[in-house]
């Protein structure tokens, strides 16, 4: 690894880890879909107690849409604004997130819930449990540093729109929000206090 004068990490380095490990991330969300989709094409959709107890709302999916854009551009500038140095550990959070969700998602073959997915475009199976939309509004919530009470309510408070926005429009069961939500708590935790990514948050955390 390469640090610059004052021990820090490589900014080069740093950006290679977050980019390398989002085309892996890619590809094995790719590869666990394709296994989905050959191996699994008749999977089951169980029951939900949430489906039978709330109302079907289909245009409640563009409450997804507005959430990940929101939750993005609000971490995002803020980033820009004032630690733009924590780019790449932020990057190199949502690659690790991903990589470990396309391991699980394939232990649990699942069909859609409703059939035509969370968003507006054709649905794709990309694997059901955990919520990969859930875990991500998640971690920009859990990124979003303390000394920014406001944002950081404001990202909680995307998070809930975000879930009963698949919930509503049956783009995910109940048990993958709950996963999702454990899954992004799992890693930001890990990062910060275990030893599992020290690897990689010394060459990332600028």
């Amino acid at each position: 690894m390469d640090d610059d004068a004052a021990g820090r990490p490589s900014p080069l380095a740093a950006w290679g880890v977050a980019v390398g490990l989002g085309l892996l991330a890619l590809l094995a969300t790719s590869l666990a879909n394709s296994l989905l989709a050959e191996r699994f094409a008749d999977a089951a959709r169980p029951d939900d107690l949430l489906f039978e107890l709330l109302p079907y709302v289909r245009p409640a999916r563009w409450l997804t849409v507005l959430a990940l854009v929101l939750g993005f551009a609000i971490l995002l500038v803020d980033l820009l604004r004032r630690d733009l140095h924590r780019l790449p550990a932020v990057g190199t959070v949502f690659a690790v997130m991903y990589l470990l969700r396309a391991g699980i998602m394939v232990l649990t073959p699942l069909a859609p819930a409703q059939g035509e997915g969370p968003f507006i475009f054709t649905p794709q199976n990309y694997g059901m449990f955990p919520s990969g939309h859930v875990a991500a509004m998640t971690l920009l919530a859990l990124l979003t540093p303390v000394d920014r009470p406001g944002l950081r309510r404001l990202q909680w408070l995307l998070v809930l729109v975000m879930s009963a926005g698949l919930l509503l429009a049956r783009g995910h069961y109940s048990i993958d929000v709950v996963g999702g939500l454990l899954l992004a708590s799992f890693v930001v935790h890990t990062w910060r206090h275990g030893r599992l990514f020290a690897p990689l948050s010394r060459v990332t955390d600028a």
